[in-house]
């Protein structure tokens, strides 16, 4: 199932708090909905990747195709060149652990 969607005014608020000084990727509308959480190391937003391009499916009517070379060409390509703590994409098969502990890098405001 897609978790595509567009998010409420009340997530976008809560995501303001939650991330606070993060770099986030537009349209934060639909966009926001692909967040999986934080990266302990860089501070960065991860993103999940096949959600992200879902919500350009969605948003703009694209093939799944269409907007995976969309995302791939100028969103992927173009996080190196944004401020720190740059955005991630993750996909499925990536995993933000540390190998040592076996901890997740990823948390949440649970782990506050």
């Amino acid at each position: 199932m897609s978790k595509a969607r567009k998010v409420s005014k009340a997530e976008l608020k809560e995501n303001d708090e939650t991330f606070k000084g993060c770099v986030f990727l537009e349209p934060r509308l639909w966009l926001d909905s692909a967040i999986l959480g934080k990266d302990a190391s860089t501070g960065g937003i991860i993103y999940h990747k096949p959600t992200v391009i879902e919500c350009f499916v969605a948003k703009d009517n694209l093939s799944y195709e269409q907007a995976e070379e969309m995302v791939d060409y100028n969103t992927e390509r173009s996080l190196a060149y944004m401020p720190s703590p740059q955005p991630i994409l993750q996909d499925d098969d990536d995993q933000y652990i540390d190998e040592p502990t076996g901890e997740g890098d990823i948390w949440t405001e649970d782990d506050e």
